[in-house]
């Protein structure tokens, strides 16, 4: 009787974080829990509070973190495949050489989340807040970022053939040296946008009145997207 008094006596003097359970649950309280290197492929952590944990080379294939809360959480290499974070709160997050191929990220807050090395073949990032975001060099054939926000993102070097960028909005963004070829930018918002470098043969939509320079395929005709050259066409009429 006296040990289990002085157990509960300490529990009580240590806070809330001495009685952390760390178990993975759906809404579950996880916040800064140690999860460097487990398997967790098809969890259901909906809900999750997860903010600063570190999920550091954890498999999570597969898994469900619709609108978990994982603000300054650790996801370096850690295995994304086809994830689901959709309406999830990544803010500050650092996925640095992160697989997330087919993640799900609709909807996400990712203000500062860091994304540099990391795989996003595929990706679905429908609406997502991706201000201020570091994606240097990153891998993202197809990837959907229509109706996205990456006001200020870090996008230098990083490969995005294909993409799907429709309404985005890329103000001050910074592309240089950016690989966006056969892309669909209508409606794309390029304010300030910095392109030098940047290869946008064959996309399309894409107005770069308001942009800070061109891309290096819209300086000769051959490289021209394809909305460029038809603009081109009209004048000559």
């Amino acid at each position: 009787m006296a040990k289990r008094l002085a157990a509960l006596i300490f529990m009580l003097a240590a806070g809330p974080a001495a009685a952390q359970s760390c178990a993975p649950a759906p809404g579950a309280d996880l916040i800064n829990c140690e999860f460097a290197g487990r398997k967790f492929e098809n969890a259901d952590l909906r809900g999750a509070k997860l903010d600063g944990a570190d999920f550091t080379d954890a498999n999570l294939k597969w898994a469900n973190l619709t609108g978990a809360s994982l603000k300054g959480a650790k996801l370096m290499r850690a295995d994304l495949f086809h994830t689901i974070f959709d309406r999830s709160d990544l803010t500050d997050a650092d996925l640095r050489e992160a697989y997330l191929f087919g993640a799900n990220l609709i909807g996400a807050k990712l203000v500062g989340a860091v994304f540099s090395g990391a795989h996003l073949k595929d990706v679905l990032m429908e609406g997502a807040d991706l201000s201020r975001a570091n994606l240097e060099g990153v891998y993202m054939l197809r990837g959907v970022i229509s109706g996205a926000t990456l006001v200020e993102t870090r996008l230098a070097g990083a490969n995005l053939t294909g993409a799907d960028a429709e309404g985005a909005d890329f103000t001050r963004a910074d592309l240089r040296n950016a690989k966006m070829p056969g892309a669909t930018l209508t409606g794309a918002k390029l304010l300030e946008t910095e392109l030098a470098g940047a290869d946008f043969s064959n996309a399309v939509g894409a107005d770069y009145t308001h942009a800070r320079s061109l891309p290096a395929s819209e300086l000769n005709a051959e490289g021209r997207s394809f909305n460029r050259m038809l603009q081109d066409t009209s004048l000559a009429k």
